[in-house]
Protein backbone atom coordinates (compact mmCIF):
# COMPACT_ATOMS: atom_id res chain seq x y z
CA UNK A 1 0.00 0.00 0.00
CA UNK A 2 3.14 2.24 0.57
CA UNK A 3 3.92 2.00 -3.17
CA UNK A 4 0.22 3.24 -4.16
CA UNK A 5 0.43 5.86 -1.72
CA UNK A 6 3.54 7.33 -3.30
CA UNK A 7 2.31 6.98 -6.92
CA UNK A 8 -0.79 8.39 -5.89
CA UNK A 9 0.54 11.87 -4.77
CA UNK A 10 3.51 11.75 -7.84
CA UNK A 11 0.60 11.80 -10.20
CA UNK A 12 -1.56 14.39 -8.03
CA UNK A 13 -4.33 11.80 -7.27
CA UNK A 14 -4.30 11.79 -3.83
CA UNK A 15 -8.25 13.18 -3.81
CA UNK A 16 -9.04 9.87 -5.57
CA UNK A 17 -7.38 7.58 -3.05
CA UNK A 18 -10.31 5.97 -1.89
CA UNK A 19 -11.70 5.41 -5.49
CA UNK A 20 -8.35 4.00 -6.82
CA UNK A 21 -8.18 1.58 -3.75
CA UNK A 22 -11.65 0.68 -4.13
CA UNK A 23 -10.81 -0.59 -7.86
CA UNK A 24 -7.42 -2.51 -6.88
CA UNK A 25 -7.57 -6.04 -8.39
CA UNK A 26 -5.00 -8.77 -6.85
CA UNK A 27 -2.60 -10.29 -9.11
CA UNK A 28 0.30 -12.15 -8.78
CA UNK A 29 3.65 -11.64 -10.35
CA UNK A 30 6.01 -13.86 -12.33
CA UNK A 31 9.50 -13.04 -11.58
CA UNK A 32 12.39 -15.18 -14.12
CA UNK A 33 15.13 -16.28 -11.68
CA UNK A 34 18.49 -17.16 -14.26
CA UNK A 35 19.59 -20.03 -13.29
CA UNK A 36 20.65 -23.11 -15.01
CA UNK A 37 18.00 -26.00 -16.44
CA UNK A 38 19.51 -28.44 -14.63
CA UNK A 39 19.15 -26.87 -11.56
CA UNK A 40 15.43 -26.27 -11.65
CA UNK A 41 13.73 -29.15 -9.55
CA UNK A 42 11.56 -30.94 -11.41
CA UNK A 43 7.72 -30.23 -11.55
CA UNK A 44 8.99 -26.28 -10.05
CA UNK A 45 7.73 -23.39 -11.36
CA UNK A 46 9.50 -22.06 -14.72
CA UNK A 47 8.96 -19.92 -18.00
CA UNK A 48 10.79 -21.55 -21.03
CA UNK A 49 13.30 -24.63 -21.09
CA UNK A 50 11.42 -28.07 -21.41
CA UNK A 51 8.58 -29.07 -19.65
CA UNK A 52 7.72 -31.52 -16.77
CA UNK A 53 5.50 -33.59 -17.94
CA UNK A 54 3.55 -36.59 -16.60
CA UNK A 55 5.17 -40.13 -18.38
CA UNK A 56 3.07 -40.71 -21.20
CA UNK A 57 2.13 -36.95 -22.27
CA UNK A 58 3.30 -35.72 -25.42
CA UNK A 59 3.89 -32.32 -26.39
CA UNK A 60 0.38 -30.74 -28.02
CA UNK A 61 0.42 -30.48 -31.69
CA UNK A 62 -1.05 -27.62 -34.17
CA UNK A 63 -1.35 -27.85 -37.93
CA UNK A 64 1.83 -29.85 -39.34
CA UNK A 65 4.00 -29.21 -36.05
CA UNK A 66 4.26 -29.04 -32.08
CA UNK A 67 3.43 -25.83 -30.17
CA UNK A 68 6.49 -24.53 -28.48
CA UNK A 69 6.39 -24.77 -24.12
CA UNK A 70 5.84 -21.34 -22.72
CA UNK A 71 6.03 -22.10 -18.89
CA UNK A 72 5.02 -24.72 -16.20
CA UNK A 73 3.35 -23.26 -12.72
CA UNK A 74 2.99 -25.63 -10.11
CA UNK A 75 0.02 -23.87 -8.24
CA UNK A 76 1.64 -25.01 -4.63
CA UNK A 77 4.17 -22.79 -5.40
CA UNK A 78 1.92 -20.04 -6.59
CA UNK A 79 -0.97 -20.58 -4.24
CA UNK A 80 0.25 -18.66 -1.06
CA UNK A 81 0.07 -15.41 -3.72
CA UNK A 82 -3.38 -15.97 -4.13
CA UNK A 83 -4.99 -13.17 -2.39
CA UNK A 84 -8.72 -13.74 -3.75
CA UNK A 85 -8.38 -18.06 -3.87
CA UNK A 86 -9.48 -18.27 -7.13
CA UNK A 87 -6.73 -21.08 -7.84
CA UNK A 88 -6.65 -25.07 -7.75
CA UNK A 89 -4.40 -25.67 -4.10
CA UNK A 90 -1.88 -28.19 -5.64
CA UNK A 91 -1.01 -29.42 -9.08
CA UNK A 92 0.98 -28.03 -12.79
CA UNK A 93 -0.24 -25.54 -15.08
CA UNK A 94 1.16 -25.96 -18.31
CA UNK A 95 0.90 -23.06 -21.21
CA UNK A 96 1.96 -24.13 -24.76
CA UNK A 97 1.55 -21.80 -27.69
CA UNK A 98 2.31 -21.43 -31.56
CA UNK A 99 5.27 -18.75 -31.22
CA UNK A 100 6.80 -18.81 -35.07
CA UNK A 101 3.51 -17.76 -36.42
CA UNK A 102 1.96 -15.87 -33.51
CA UNK A 103 -1.53 -16.54 -34.23
CA UNK A 104 -4.05 -13.81 -32.99
CA UNK A 105 -6.54 -16.32 -31.13
CA UNK A 106 -8.76 -15.67 -34.19
CA UNK A 107 -11.83 -18.59 -34.68
CA UNK A 108 -9.65 -20.08 -37.60
CA UNK A 109 -6.76 -20.37 -34.90
CA UNK A 110 -8.18 -23.29 -32.94
CA UNK A 111 -5.52 -24.73 -31.86
CA UNK A 112 -3.18 -22.45 -31.52
CA UNK A 113 -2.36 -22.42 -27.94
CA UNK A 114 -2.85 -25.13 -24.73
CA UNK A 115 -3.18 -25.25 -21.06
CA UNK A 116 -2.85 -28.37 -19.91
CA UNK A 117 -3.45 -29.04 -15.96
CA UNK A 118 -2.05 -32.14 -13.53
CA UNK A 119 -2.65 -33.26 -10.54
CA UNK A 120 -1.14 -36.44 -9.85
CA UNK A 121 1.79 -38.00 -8.46
CA UNK A 122 4.76 -35.40 -9.10
CA UNK A 123 7.14 -38.65 -9.42
CA UNK A 124 5.57 -39.12 -12.70
CA UNK A 125 7.18 -36.18 -14.30
CA UNK A 126 9.71 -36.11 -16.79
CA UNK A 127 11.52 -33.56 -18.70
CA UNK A 128 10.75 -33.55 -22.20
CA UNK A 129 12.25 -31.81 -24.74
CA UNK A 130 10.50 -30.43 -28.36
CA UNK A 131 10.07 -33.08 -30.71
CA UNK A 132 9.68 -30.17 -33.08
CA UNK A 133 11.96 -30.48 -36.24
CA UNK A 134 11.69 -27.13 -36.68
CA UNK A 135 14.95 -25.13 -36.68
CA UNK A 136 14.02 -21.39 -37.30
CA UNK A 137 12.90 -21.29 -33.48
CA UNK A 138 14.45 -23.45 -30.49
CA UNK A 139 12.99 -23.72 -26.97
CA UNK A 140 12.29 -20.18 -24.94
CA UNK A 141 15.64 -19.83 -22.48
CA UNK A 142 14.69 -20.90 -19.54
CA UNK A 143 14.13 -19.20 -16.25
CA UNK A 144 12.84 -20.71 -12.68
CA UNK A 145 9.96 -18.73 -11.36
CA UNK A 146 9.26 -16.97 -8.13
CA UNK A 147 6.23 -15.30 -7.39
CA UNK A 148 4.84 -11.89 -5.73
CA UNK A 149 1.71 -10.51 -4.93
CA UNK A 150 1.00 -7.39 -6.97
CA UNK A 151 -2.22 -5.47 -7.58
CA UNK A 152 -3.71 -4.17 -10.88
CA UNK A 153 -6.06 -1.54 -12.25
CA UNK A 154 -8.48 -1.30 -14.74
CA UNK A 155 -8.46 1.59 -17.77
CA UNK A 156 -12.28 1.98 -17.03
CA UNK A 157 -12.27 2.35 -13.03
CA UNK A 158 -15.64 2.03 -11.41
CA UNK A 159 -17.30 4.83 -9.77
CA UNK A 160 -14.10 7.09 -10.81
CA UNK A 161 -14.96 10.89 -12.53
CA UNK A 162 -11.72 12.64 -13.65
CA UNK A 163 -11.95 16.33 -13.93
CA UNK A 164 -10.07 16.66 -17.00
CA UNK A 165 -7.82 15.32 -19.84
CA UNK A 166 -5.06 15.92 -17.51
CA UNK A 167 -6.10 14.29 -14.51
CA UNK A 168 -7.37 11.37 -16.65
CA UNK A 169 -3.48 11.22 -18.19
CA UNK A 170 -2.31 10.83 -15.05
CA UNK A 171 -4.65 8.09 -14.25
CA UNK A 172 -3.44 5.97 -17.42
CA UNK A 173 0.38 7.13 -16.10
CA UNK A 174 0.23 5.59 -12.77
CA UNK A 175 -1.28 2.37 -13.52
CA UNK A 176 1.59 1.89 -15.82
CA UNK A 177 4.01 2.59 -13.62
CA UNK A 178 1.94 -0.15 -10.76
CA UNK A 179 1.68 -2.83 -13.33
CA UNK A 180 4.94 -2.43 -15.96
CA UNK A 181 7.34 -0.27 -14.12
CA UNK A 182 10.52 0.16 -14.92
CA UNK A 183 13.84 -0.89 -13.75
CA UNK A 184 17.30 0.98 -12.17
CA UNK A 185 18.45 1.43 -15.95
CA UNK A 186 14.99 2.63 -17.08
CA UNK A 187 13.80 -0.20 -19.03
CA UNK A 188 10.32 -1.88 -18.95
CA UNK A 189 9.60 -4.77 -16.73
CA UNK A 190 8.09 -7.49 -18.83
CA UNK A 191 4.44 -7.35 -17.13
CA UNK A 192 4.34 -11.37 -17.05
CA UNK A 193 1.52 -11.88 -14.55
CA UNK A 194 -1.54 -14.04 -13.43
CA UNK A 195 -4.98 -12.85 -11.94
CA UNK A 196 -6.17 -9.12 -12.25
CA UNK A 197 -6.85 -6.81 -15.07
CA UNK A 198 -4.87 -7.04 -17.86
CA UNK A 199 -3.06 -4.85 -19.52
CA UNK A 200 -5.00 -3.90 -22.96
CA UNK A 201 -3.31 -2.80 -25.62
CA UNK A 202 -5.89 -2.44 -28.30
CA UNK A 203 -9.81 -3.62 -26.92
CA UNK A 204 -10.77 -4.72 -23.99
CA UNK A 205 -9.75 -8.04 -23.45
CA UNK A 206 -12.46 -9.69 -21.49
CA UNK A 207 -15.26 -7.95 -23.40
CA UNK A 208 -13.58 -8.99 -26.43
CA UNK A 209 -12.81 -13.01 -25.67
CA UNK A 210 -16.34 -12.77 -23.02
CA UNK A 211 -19.30 -10.92 -25.05
CA UNK A 212 -22.01 -12.61 -22.54
CA UNK A 213 -19.44 -14.00 -19.87
CA UNK A 214 -19.71 -14.27 -16.11
CA UNK A 215 -17.24 -13.12 -13.72
CA UNK A 216 -13.86 -13.81 -16.37
CA UNK A 217 -10.62 -14.23 -14.82
CA UNK A 218 -7.02 -13.58 -16.62
CA UNK A 219 -5.41 -16.90 -16.32
CA UNK A 220 -1.96 -15.99 -17.65
CA UNK A 221 -0.77 -12.99 -19.48
CA UNK A 222 2.62 -13.05 -21.39
CA UNK A 223 4.19 -9.91 -22.13
CA UNK A 224 7.06 -9.24 -24.87
CA UNK A 225 10.35 -10.43 -23.28
CA UNK A 226 12.69 -9.61 -26.08
CA UNK A 227 16.29 -9.38 -24.25
CA UNK A 228 15.48 -12.39 -21.79
CA UNK A 229 12.99 -14.60 -23.61
CA UNK A 230 13.61 -13.27 -27.21
CA UNK A 231 10.09 -13.33 -27.79
CA UNK A 232 8.10 -10.33 -29.24
CA UNK A 233 4.63 -10.63 -29.58
CA UNK A 234 4.01 -8.83 -33.08
CA UNK A 235 4.94 -4.94 -32.33
CA UNK A 236 5.31 -4.96 -28.66
CA UNK A 237 2.37 -7.10 -27.62
CA UNK A 238 0.82 -9.18 -24.73
CA UNK A 239 -0.67 -12.64 -25.05
CA UNK A 240 -3.98 -12.97 -22.67
CA UNK A 241 -5.60 -16.45 -21.42
CA UNK A 242 -8.26 -16.30 -19.73
CA UNK A 243 -11.69 -18.38 -18.43
CA UNK A 244 -14.46 -17.75 -16.86
CA UNK A 245 -14.45 -17.37 -12.72
CA UNK A 246 -16.81 -20.83 -12.70
CA UNK A 247 -15.01 -22.70 -15.00
CA UNK A 248 -11.91 -22.10 -13.22
CA UNK A 249 -13.28 -23.38 -10.48
CA UNK A 250 -14.13 -26.59 -11.77
CA UNK A 251 -10.70 -26.37 -13.10
CA UNK A 252 -12.14 -26.72 -17.08
CA UNK A 253 -8.82 -25.50 -18.70
CA UNK A 254 -10.15 -26.30 -21.95
CA UNK A 255 -12.25 -23.84 -21.73
CA UNK A 256 -9.80 -21.36 -21.70
CA UNK A 257 -9.25 -18.17 -24.49
CA UNK A 258 -7.07 -16.36 -25.96
CA UNK A 259 -6.00 -13.61 -27.77
CA UNK A 260 -3.03 -11.25 -28.97
CA UNK A 261 -3.03 -7.81 -28.87
CA UNK A 262 0.20 -5.37 -29.86
CA UNK A 263 0.84 -1.91 -31.05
Amino acid sequence: MQKIEQLLNEHDLSHHKSAIIANLKNSIKLNKIKIDENDIQLGSSKIGGSPDLPAGWEFPRYEDDYLTFMLQVNLSEAKPYDKDNLLPESGILYLFYEVMEQPWGFEEDEGCFKVQYFDGDMGELERKESPSSRTEFGAIPAFQLSFEQMVTLSENPANLDFSDEEEEENYFNLRQELMQPEDEDGNVIPAHYMLGEPMNIQNDVFEELFEDGIDPVLLFQVDSDEEELGVLWGDSGMLYFCLEKEDLKEKRFDRVRFTLQCF
